[in-house]
């Protein structure tokens, strides 16, 4: 059964909960928002940022999580630019909802052919429609939950990103460092031997516990974790100055955590820097990372990096 993550996103957070809610049922809900249903025999999960634009750091882990994303633009905003800015750096394909003209805002982005729709009804209508390419390769599943249960163990929820995993799979957690087995899945809440890239998944996993896998843990036999590390980064276009040496948090996956970059980069233009964090980034080559400054007065969204 296919599977289709949609990140709701929009500056007020009652609509955005409101769009969330017409697409599927809600299921847990903190500073992320998870709302689940079955179309067409395809597994759909609308992801709400909760507790964005006050916690840039769901935005970041919302978006490492889905596949397509409905932006609710109402009126021009600072949080409206910065998730422009956040899907044009990462080049997620999105479809928005408003009355407004939004040409001056995304015609010099990878979103300016975007669909449009007046309806949050008309845009659910086409994403519901869309059959996502999937990425081949080895399985990778980017956590958002981790909690235990009396009587199972060990409980891990997340979206399986790329592959396939089966029952009695064995994975490396990074950062922790530490090879899992998974002792079941659940796909839509029901028991499942396998599950693909885009599923949802619960997994009953063994050799460790809660606090030791959490958000921001990558399970999979790729990845690799590390504090001083290499990546190429592209800086926004947008930005008014360059990005320069600093403290700076890099959303990897479900991660974000602070690090620190070595160099200089003029807005648009890419470079190789070095950084460092004091806890161990989950790093897969590759694979897309926003550079964020939670400090600066305008735009956070600040640069795109890719390890290499």
């Amino acid at each position: 059964m296919p599977a289709l993550n949609i990140a709701v996103l929009g500056a007020d957070a009652a609509k955005r909960a409101e769009a969330a809610q017409s697409i599927g049922k809600k299921a847990n809900v903190d500073d992320i928002g998870f709302y689940h249903t079955v179309f067409q025999g395809k597994i759909v999960t609308a992801i709400d940022p909760v507790a964005y634009p006050d916690k840039l750091a769901v935005l970041s882990q919302t978006l490492a999580l889905s596949d397509v994303a409905m932006v609710l633009a109402d009126v021009p905003s600072p949080a409206l630019g910065e998730i422009i800015v956040a899907l044009d750096a990462l080049k997620m394909p999105a479809v928005f909802v408003t009355q407004m003209d939004l040409t001056p805002f995304i015609s010099k982005t990878s979103l300016k052919d975007s669909r449009v729709f007046s309806e949050v009804h008309d845009a659910k209508n086409y994403l519901l429609s869309l059959e996502v390419e999937r990425t081949a390769g080895a399985p990778q599943i980017l956590v958002d939950h981790c909690f235990e249960v009396k009587g199972v163990g060990t409980v891990v929820l997340g979206v399986v990103k790329t592959g396939a995993i089966s029952v009695h799979d064995r994975m490396t957690a990074h950062p922790l460092e530490r090879e899992i087995e998974i002792k079941s899945i659940q796909r839509n809440d029901v028991d499942s031997k396998n599950a693909e890239a885009g599923d949802r998944v619960g997994l009953c996993v063994k050799n460790a516990k809660a606090g030791e896998i959490d958000r921001g843990t990558l399970l999979g036999n790729d990845g690799m974790a590390a504090k001083d590390f290499a990546c190429e980064v592209t800086a926004v276009p947008f930005l008014r100055a360059p990005l320069v040496s600093g403290t700076y948090h890099l959303g990897a996956g479900t991660q974000f955590e602070p690090v620190k970059f070595e160099g200089e980069i003029a807005p648009g233009a890419s470079g190789t820097v070095k950084m460092s964090a004091e806890k161990p980034i989950a790093l897969l080559k590759a694979a897309p990372m926003l550079l964020c400054n939670l400090n600066a007065k305008g735009l956070r969204v600040v640069g795109l990096a890719t390890y290499k």
